[in-house]
């Protein structure tokens, strides 16, 4: 009777077993034989895509190619070989690219011609980039190239603005106005010395500004003095300060910013003094205090003539170093335009002497002397 039962329930799990367990067997051994067969045939199909495509080197198509990239004349890069390397210098254009885009470039053209990058190094200011094409050696110098002098028909011209007149007399200021008319005084209202300085430049035929106090962005630790154009301050009592300064110094034909690290960024406040300025004829000079000043831009709107400080002369000290790297500084400005506007300031004979110096240095170099007013802007911004 046991024996009779075990047989019955063997016969009965066979057929309980579910038709889809063998559909599914049969389809993994499938699956398994498709691997076996064609298991080589898709490793050779996948190498194929991994082969990098590279263009046959030819040194004068590299030129060309190098030559277009960097903006050069054709023919202009050669291939010269010392101690068995092949030799190839490029002039970079700083105003275009910087020399980390220009090793992009070089390493890019070579690869694709199935040249490798061996070394790369600094040097003298530049960059020295060595290859392997097939057994030739590739060294690629990057550099700077210096900007060409182009002779002039027209002189450079330097306007000069000394600024913070007001709270010097005497020798000291006697001194100042011994320097060439066509430097310019920027003097602070109200101070002892104020209406003499404007009246005695105004006898030499000198040009002067009045030298508006504004906040500055640390105000009130720094004080730009008493009755400053503030960023809290409304229309009606800007155009009341502006002008109260315009009249106490009638002579001035201009007016710059003393100061004004915040004012002069914020819109509102620079649209209330540059309609008081278009209204009384005064032009303006935007001694950008601050790198993202927009006096000069809101006087462009204003439609009153505008001028922006390139540089400070005596910043940060008065040292021979220090002028030194001004005029440099100036030459290049000079590269893309004939003028260029400096500020410098009046506290001490030692400034004094340091402009004095100055401006037989700059004469040396070619640059003459304007007035700021009779400056003819080149490049006028796009006003918006």
């Amino acid at each position: 009777m046991t024996k009779q039962t075990k047989y019955a329930n063997r016969h009965k799990i066979k057929k309980d077993i579910p038709v889809g367990l063998y559909l599914f067997i049969l389809l993994l051994c499938g699956a398994i034989i498709f691997v076996i067969v064609y298991k080589g045939k898709g490793e050779e199909i996948t190498s194929e895509f991994k082969e990098p495509s590279t263009k046959q080197f030819s040194s004068s198509e590299l030129l060309q190619t190098l030559e277009n990239k960097f903006g050069l004349a054709d023919g202009s890069l050669q291939i010269k070989t010392i101690n068995h390397k092949k030799q190839l210098d490029i002039p970079v254009n700083p105003n275009k690219m910087d020399l980390t885009f220009a090793n992009m470039i070089v390493k890019g053209e070579f690869e694709t011609r199935g040249g490798k990058l061996i070394s790369g190094i600094v040097e003298d200011g530049g960059q020295l980039l060595t290859f392997n094409v097939g057994t030739d050696t590739y060294q690629v110098k990057l550099y700077y190239k210096k900007p060409v002098s182009i002779p002039r028909k027209s002189p450079r011209y330097i306007a000069i603005v000394v600024d913070d007149f007001g709270g010097i007399g005497g020798d000291l200021l006697q001194g100042f106005l011994n320097l060439p008319v066509e430097i310019d005084f920027a003097i602070l209202p109200g101070m002892p010395y104020s209406e003499e300085t404007m009246n005695k430049a105004y006898e030499q035929g000198r040009e002067t500004l009045v030298h508006l106090p504004m906040e500055p962005l640390d105000y009130p630790r720094q004080n730009p003095g008493k009755e400053a154009i503030l960023v809290q301050m409304d229309k009606s009592e800007v155009e009341k300060i502006v002008l109260k300064h315009l009249n106490s110094l009638p002579l001035c034909s201009g007016v710059n910013n003393h100061m004004g690290s915040l004012a002069t960024t914020d819109k509102e406040i620079m649209s209330y003094v540059m309609e008081v300025l278009r209204k009384k004829g005064k032009f303006f000079l935007d001694s950008r205090t601050s790198a993202v000043s927009v006096a000069y831009q809101t006087a462009q709107k204003a439609h009153i003539l505008a001028f922006r400080n390139d540089l400070f002369l005596d910043s940060p000290d008065i040292s021979n170093a220090t002028m030194e790297s001004k005029i440099e500084r100036i030459k290049q400005i000079s590269q893309n335009r004939n003028y260029v506007v400096a500020i410098t300031h009046c506290h001490s004979a030692e400034k004094l002497k340091y402009l004095q110096d100055f401006i037989s240095r700059i004469q040396k170099e070619g640059f003459v002397l304007k007035r700021l007013s009779e400056l003819k802007e080149q490049e006028v911004p796009v006003i918006i």
